[in-house]
């Protein structure tokens, strides 16, 4: 298997951000997974580029936003194993956006094939990808699928792998692994992260709390799904919570009052959140803890899924 990631990443208590709002936090650093700065997609593409080798393949094939993780990753993981990558990437109008930045600019250095196509059409893109990998089978290519965000079987199964990583890293710590409750807060959109803590936190003799702050969809959409993945991978009672309250205006959308958020914790950590993903769920973690969601009992390790390139991609004129 191709090892794209240096694992484990890091768990480190955030000291001042924890000071300052409340709450001890730790940081699960995802974002230094070590390639590409690819954050935690690195895990699932690991799986896929193995069992994709071994099927013959030479090319993925895979889709998102336009200023998708996976995306990036996927195509900064093709050009590092020899592959080839095509994208299809939903925009507003189903046309390119007018500047290219963020995880757009870095799929696009890495010679990923780009497609575009409209939110209407992101409905059948199951069938679009299907049409691609006919067109690769024409071509004497060897297609291999993947759904948006790696979030299937393999990428369930890299989770679950990585919450033993973080239960080693817990049962380390004294003082964190003396707590009640530990609530795994982080960012869920394509809902593979989440069911792979899931199940992760099920095979583990540890109360861990998988809390999944949605970055755009709401309950009714991400619940069934991670339940639906957690039981094709054999855990259909694995537990875990979806938090809704904070999508504000939507997938990729952000106010001031959500960027002002992260960039007080980027004064506070030195580190940096992308709006549509971590920065939104730290937004949420953020109000949360001030409707007192945590007691002292409680602690919280926050999973920076890395992912700040698309910061480049946004406006912090009305905060900054």
């Amino acid at each position: 298997m191709d090892r794209l990631a240096q694992l484990p990443t890091p768990l480190e208590f955030a000291d001042r951000l924890s000071d300052a709002w409340g709450a001890p936090i730790w940081i699960k650093r995802d974002d230094l997974t070590g390639f590409g700065l690819s954050g935690n997609k690195v895990r699932k593409l690991e799986l896929h580029i193995a069992a994709a080798k071994a099927a013959g393949a030479t090319t993925l094939v895979t889709c998102g936003a336009v200023q998708s993780n996976h995306c990036r990753a996927t195509a900064i993981a093709a050009a590092r194993t020899g592959m080839k990558a095509v994208i299809l990437l939903r925009s507003r109008d189903g046309g390119e956006p007018d500047q290219v930045t963020g995880n757009h600019l870095l799929q696009r250095l890495a010679g990923a094939e780009v497609h575009f196509i409209t939110p209407d059409q992101w409905r059948d893109v199951d069938a679009i990808m299907a049409a691609h990998l006919d067109e690769l089978r024409d071509a004497g290519e060897v297609g291999w699928s993947m759904p948006s965000g790696a979030s299937d079987a393999l990428g369930v199964q890299a989770f679950e792998l990585a919450m033993a990583e973080l239960a080693d890293q817990v049962a380390a710590v004294p003082e964190l692994d003396a707590k009640k409750t530990i609530s795994v807060w982080h960012a869920s959109s394509s809902a593979g992260t989440t069911a792979g803590l899931a199940v992760g936190a099920r095979r583990i003799d540890r109360a861990f709390k998988i809390v999944g702050s949605s970055v755009g969809d709401p309950i009714s959409y991400l619940d069934p799904r991670v339940a639906e993945l957690a039981a094709e991978a054999g855990e259909p009672d694995a537990e875990f919570e979806i938090v809704d309250d904070w999508i504000g205006l939507g997938y990729g959308k952000t106010t001031d009052e959500e960027l002002g958020i992260q960039v007080e914790a980027t004064r506070l950590t030195g580190l940096i959140w992308d709006p549509t993903y971590t920065g939104k769920a730290l937004y949420a973690l953020k109000r949360e803890i001030e409707r007192g969601r945590f007691s002292a009992d409680d602690a919280i390790v926050f999973w920076h899924t890395g992912g700040g390139f698309a910061a480049f991609a946004h406006d912090y004129s009305g905060v900054l």
